[in-house]
């Protein structure tokens, strides 16, 4: 049986290592260029009425300025996929200071009625475009 002393700990312990369990998700890189390489996490894909959501992850090679002002190094980004229309549409932003959204999140914005987009032929998002609407899940 254990003390709350030993159960204290152990909930500390594991509230400390779940951030690291979600930060683990398999990437899939989609593409680099002299600014920044872009990723998609694939273990993020989930179906829903609307599309499809999924999370990517841009890390940049330079320090990059945020909305707030705030100085980062990578952002994570959920989008909603809809792959009979070819469009993503933002949901929410979260900007790291850290490369490869390590460390706290500096800034997270949310977007409740943000515009669906067409995706471009070619670009980086109709590879993440369709690596998402593989996805048989």
């Amino acid at each position: 049986m254990q003390t709350s002393g030993q159960l204290a700990c152990s909930i500390l312990l594991l509230a400390a290592l779940l951030p690291a369990a979600a930060q683990a998700a398999p990437l899939r890189k989609l593409g680099s260029d002299k600014e920044s390489t872009l990723y998609l996490e694939r273990g993020s894909i989930q179906r829903g009425k609307d599309g499809r959501k999924a999370w990517l992850l841009q890390s940049y090679r330079q320090a990059q300025t945020a909305p707030d002002g705030k100085i980062y190094r990578s952002l994570k980004q959920q989008h909603l996929y809809s792959c009979e229309d070819r469009s993503i549409t933002l949901v929410s932003q979260l900007y790291y200071a850290e490369p490869m959204a390590r460390g706290e999140a500096l800034a997270t914005y949310k977007y409740e009625s943000y515009d669906a987009e067409p995706v471009e032929k070619g670009s980086r998002y109709e590879r993440a475009l369709k690596a998402v609407c593989a996805r048989k899940r």
